[in-house]
């Protein structure tokens, strides 16, 4: 077997034309000795008397991929090798169209910019497009070839993790590839959409928040035509924006899968009833409202888990949280070193508001005593965190 792979990897290095099928090459590459468990049963069909004792790889190549497979698998050819040698030319055959997405120079010389930084004469977007378009075709065609979901096969070759399969293991594969295809051409859509406002920095119109609302009842109709009720809850708790902004919040916390559960149906009725592309920010009556429903919404919240919990809640919100937290593992710090920078930092931002909400003090009085404790709070931080580590986070921490 080991023969064979080595053939095949000469076999493939082999010129193609344009239409995927083999050029001649200089002379005929040919493996002797053909592997001894094809010899000593059945030949394989479709191989000539002769191969026995000289198999040419020629012999495999076929106009049609799918006559080339069948070929493969009747010699035995594992089948991770065949996907490994079909994505490898399926690759190749759309390369010359990956390239010519980018207009990059022919010959650059050392004297000119950077090839990265002349992308800025141009907008990066219309690329990306192009080439996820490019990717989609190249999955649609591997799919129909090998039955593989190939963003998936892609991620397993180099060892990363696929978030779709880790999250989605209680479906079959089919499923999972089917869903995947269906939430990029979502996401594709909504960035769309979104572009306008992301530009110019302005709210959403009322025609861009009719468009993402009727693409969400899409996206609802689209999945639960694939999954069944049951499989479709559990996809909402893994893959919806509400149960991912709920597992961020609890980072740090310890929940149960019964709290989890509890605190997404909290979460989830806001959310229907208060969608972020809904809301009219230029309205102070609809802003008014949507503050004091997500008031109810806390203290409905603190009543399920009570004080303690309900702060470790709260604090899993804070990026400061997040980003003490990777501090204390870049340095090799304990784990509660970070929890305990943390609440240095929250009760001096509650100390700063109490001050300023007294009403007893000037601007200048204010922004001298604000000085001071935050002077009193990096010389705590440094000295829990360390100076290496205080430094880091005062360089790189968000504020």
């Amino acid at each position: 077997m080991l023969v064979l792979n080595v053939a095949a990897v000469l076999y493939w290095a082999r010129p193609r034309d344009a239409s995927g099928r083999l050029t001649e090459p200089q002379s005929p590459l040919v493996v002797t000795q053909y592997v001894e468990k094809v010899v000593a049963g059945e030949r394989a069909s479709g191989l000539p008397p002769s191969s026995a004792e000289a198999f040419h790889w020629s012999h495999l190549e076929a106009a049609e991929y799918r006559d080339y497979i069948v070929r493969l698998r009747k010699i035995g050819c594992p089948e991770q090798t065949i996907r490994d040698l079909v994505i490898a030319d399926v690759d190749k055959l759309f390369a010359a169209r990956m390239r010519s997405i980018v207009p990059w120079r022919a010959t650059p010389a050392y004297w000119e910019s950077e090839d990265a930084d002349l992308a800025n004469n141009h907008d990066a977007r219309q690329w990306e497009r192009k080439e996820r378009e490019i990717e989609r075709e190249k999955a649609r065609i591997l799919k129909e070839l090998l039955g593989v979901d190939l963003a998936a096969e892609r991620m397993r070759v180099k060892g990363q993790v696929d978030k779709m399969d880790r999250r989605l293991a209680f479906l079959p594969e089919e499923k999972r590839s089917e869903l995947r295809t269906l939430l990029e051409t979502w996401e594709d859509q909504e960035q769309t959409i979104r572009e306008r406002s992301w530009d110019s920095g302005q709210a959403l119109t009322e025609s861009e928040r009719t468009q993402l609302r009727t693409l969400r009842e899409q996206k609802e109709l689209g999945i639960g035509s694939v999954l069944s009720p049951e499989q479709k809850e559990l996809f909402d708790l893994w893959m919806s924006p509400t149960a991912e902004s709920l597992r961020h919040d609890l980072y740090g916390m310890g929940t149960s899968e019964q709290e989890f559960r509890d605190l997404y149906e909290l979460r989830r009725e806001f959310d229907q009833q208060w969608p972020r592309d809904e809301i009219d920010v230029s309205d102070e009556n609809t802003l008014r409202a949507w503050g004091q429903a997500l008031l109810d919404l806390e203290e409905q919240i603190k009543t399920r888990l009570g004080e303690e919990k309900f702060s470790m809640y709260q604090r899993g919100q804070d990026h400061q949280f997040h980003d003490l937290s990777a501090v204390a593992s870049r340095f090799n710090l304990p784990r509660h070193r970070a929890a305990e920078a943390y609440e240095y930092l929250r009760l001096a931002r509650m100390e700063k508001q109490r001050l300023a909400d007294s009403g007893a003090y000037s601007p200048e009085q204010l922004s001298a005593i604000h000085a001071r404790v935050d002077a009193e709070v990096e010389r705590a931080l440094s000295e829990l965190l360390g100076a290496p580590a205080f430094a880091f986070l005062r360089a790189n921490g968000r504020q």
